[in-house]
Parts: C-alpha cells; sequence; structure tokens
C-alpha cells in the first residue's frame, strides 16, 4: 500500500509471544500492518486508526506514535538530532514531559545516561524556541516519550495510551497472583475460543481471564471503561473524533449469551470477580461461584477451560503445588472429556504432575517470567 498524505507510522507493544495474535486483534482499525516483530506490531493509519486502537486493542501494552527515525553515533549526537526535531510544535507551556529509553547498542550501553541527554535536548530545543522549560512528570506526563536503540538506529516515539492498555479500569483490586488483563486477553485469543461455546475459568482468582472473555462475546473494547488515554492531554487532541469512536463502539456491542463461568476456592476473590464484573455495567452473563477445582463440574457436555494456576513464583509451595497440578489433571481426564483446556504456567516440572499429552504449547511471558500456555485436548480412553 502506498503511504497516503495523511498516514502516520505507529507500534503496538505487546508481551513477548502475544505478537501475531495483536497484529490480527487490531488489523480491522489500521490502514496497513507493516511488521511483526518480537515485542510489538509496526502498523500505519490516521489520528483515528491511533485513537481507535487504543480503544479496541485487547493484548496491546502501549501505542505509539513515530515522531522520528536516524543514525547515531554518540550521546553528543543523539543529543543534537533529538534537539534539532521541532518539540515546541507539540508541547504546550503548561505540558509536562518523561522519558523512557531502551538500548540494545554497544555504543549507547548506559540507558539512564542516555535517558538524561535525550531529556536534556527536549527541554533544551523547547527552551531555545519557546523561551520556556516544560516540567518533567515521571509518573504521569503529558507527552511521554519513548526512544528505542538498536545499534545505531533511533527511533523516537510518543506513548499515545499513557498508562499501559491493561489497565482497563474496571478492576476494583489488584489481586496478589493475577495475570495483567492484556495477557489474560492474549490466552483467550490464543485458544481460538470462537465466543459462542461455553468457556471456563475454574481457578478465576479475582476473574480476569472471564471478564475479558465476556467483553470478547459482547465486543465490548476493553478501553472503553478507562477515565482517560495520553493522547486526550495532546495539543492536537480531537475530541469530536474521539466521541465518534465512543459511540461507534457502543453501536456494535452485541446481544451475546455465551454461557461463561468462572469459580475459585477463595470466598473472597469471588466477591472481587463480582465487583469487577458489575463495574463494567455491560450485564456480561458471566456465572462466579466459589468452589475448589476438585468439583469442578462443567454444566455442558464441551467447552473451553482456561487454568492459570500458582506456578511458585509468587504464592504456593513446590509440594502443595505438586498435588495441586495431579488435582487438576485428574479434573480434566474425569469431567472435562470433549473439552479443550488450555494451562498457563511458568513451571515445566510442575506440568508433569498433570499426566496429560499436550497437542500443543505457546511460548510466553509474564512480565520478566518465561511462561507456556499448554493446550490439551480432552478425549474418551486411558491415559499414560
Amino acid at each position: 500500500m502506498n503511504k497516503s498524505y495523511n498516514e502516520i507510522e505507529y507500534y503496538l507493544t505487546c508481551s513477548r509471544g502475544l505478537e501475531e495474535v495483536t497484529a490480527k486483534d487490531i488489523a480491522p482499525y489500521c490502514n496497513n500492518i507493516t511488521r511483526v516483530d518480537d515485542g510489538g506490531v509496526a502498523f500505519t493509519g490516521d489520528k483515528k486508526t491511533l485513537y481507535n486502537v487504543n480503544l479496541y486493542s485487547r493484548t496491546g501494552m502501549y501505542v505509539l506514535k513515530k515522531l522520528d527515525g536516524f543514525k547515531s553515533h554518540s550521546l553528543d549526537d543523539l543529543n543534537k538530532k533529538i534537539k534539532n526535531y521541532s518539540w515546541s510544535k507539540l508541547v504546550k507551556k503548561t505540558s509536562t514531559i518523561a522519558v523512557r529509553v531502551k538500548s540494545d547498542s554497544d555504543i549507547f550501553t548506559n540507558p539512564n545516561f542516555c535517558t538524561l541527554k535525550v531529556k536534556d535536548a527536549v527541554v533544551d530545543s523547547i527552551k531555545d524556541q519557546k523561551k520556556f522549560r516544560p516540567y518533567v512528570d515521571r509518573k504521569n506526563p503529558d507527552y511521554s516519550i519513548f526512544v528505542f536503540i538498536k545499534d545505531k538506529d533511533v527511533q523516537v516515539f510518543l506513548n499515545s495510551s499513557g498508562a499501559p492498555l491493561f489497565m482497563r479500569g474496571y478492576r476494583t483490586k489488584i489481586h496478589k497472583a493475577s495475570l495483567n488483563e492484556s495477557l489474560a486477553a492474549g490466552l483467550i485469543l490464543l485458544s481460538g475460543w470462537d465466543k459462542e461455546t461455553p468457556f471456563y475459568d475454574p481457578m478465576c482468582g479475582s476473574g480476569t481471564i472471564p471478564i475479558e472473555a465476556a467483553l470478547m462475546a459482547k465486543n465490548v473494547p476493553p478501553g472503553i471503561y478507562r477515565n482517560e488515554f495520553g493522547f486526550q492531554r495532546w495539543k492536537r487532541f480531537d475530541p469530536d473524533m474521539w466521541k465518534q469512536c465512543i459511540d461507534e463502539a457502543k453501536e456494535a456491542y452485541t446481544d451475546c449469551q455465551t454461557k461463561i463461568y468462572g469459580s475459585d476456592v477463595i470466598e473472597e476473590n469471588i466477591t472481587l470477580c463480582n465487583l469487577s464484573s458489575r463495574k463494567t455495567d455491560n450485564d456480561l452473563t458471566i456465572t462466579f461461584r466459589k468452589k475448589d477445582i476438585r468439583f469442578f463440574q462443567p454444566k455442558s457436555n464441551s467447552g473451553v477451560v482456561i487454568i492459570n494456576p500458582p506456578y511458585g513464583h509468587r504464592i504456593g509451595e513446590e509440594d502443595d503445588l505438586e498435588h495441586l497440578y495431579k488435582v487438576i489433571g485428574d479434573t480434566l481426564k474425569k469431567n472435562c472429556k470433549n473439552f479443550d483446556a488450555f494451562i498457563f504456567t511458568a513451571s515445566g516440572d510442575l506440568t508433569k504432575s498433570i499426566g496429560l499429552r499436550t497437542k500443543k504449547r505457546v511460548i510466553l511471558k509474564n512480565g520478566n517470567i518465561d511462561c507456556r500456555l499448554l493446550h490439551y485436548e480432552i478425549v474418551e480412553g486411558e491415559y499414560s
């Protein structure tokens, strides 16, 4: 596709392992997907594309607008080229900024020092052109600048999302071992769930996986509950266009009655599930119940089960977890024939206790932890 006059380059970051499903998820809202690489998806579009990808992306972390790209051979050269950009056209006098640098380079070996150089260049550029110095706010800036350095290649972006996109706005309290919402959505997309087959999470914690499934089934954009995105503070924010995006999204909600179930052995978790589900205000038709995994009995003859059991990095002791994984395997074999079961874990050793043969495994990252999503096709017969 030829690049049109108003076409802008963007980049959506995501967790490792979710790149392909992320590209497919946002494709309807982009002009063109130009590249899929480790940790993100490059795409093109206009201003409405930027708004919609922030609103609709289920698996992304930050939607970045590309500002500049160049080669640099030293810190002084980096400072000079950053300073040459017309920052004063973007930043208002009352605006705050923050800078983040990620470097994989033998030249730029100290990301903290690079960050300081880039920040100084931006501030000095605005001061020289507009005679004021913008304030730095690392926690909640109006303009969040991302710089990626690979060898001599430097890419400069503006973070349009503000807070990461997994912060949906419906969660009432953070459970100590919960998945972030984007990763939870990624597991569902990787499972290939059709949004109609009954869906179960028998160790649902605070309910993130069932809630994300319900949002998909109802065609509710995950960003609809957020109070703010970063681009809403920008100088050229178009409130009418943003309202149009919101209105179009709400008109596309579907009245899906897919059966979605979540259960957990801890009563307090079920309370959190119901609070978060009610906060979405969309009648998500999720049934949450207090129940031990040992007594998990699906209400249908087939379906999809996704389980995120503890794997020792945050909660749980190894001996107890070996028993738990055996219980999970026994329950699936006994009660879930004709189901597709998926288990998300970081422990290869513990999965041996499940006693089932995997059909497929996908390597993923949960923060800095290497994980895998294991697919088990539960069929009639004996298991060795």
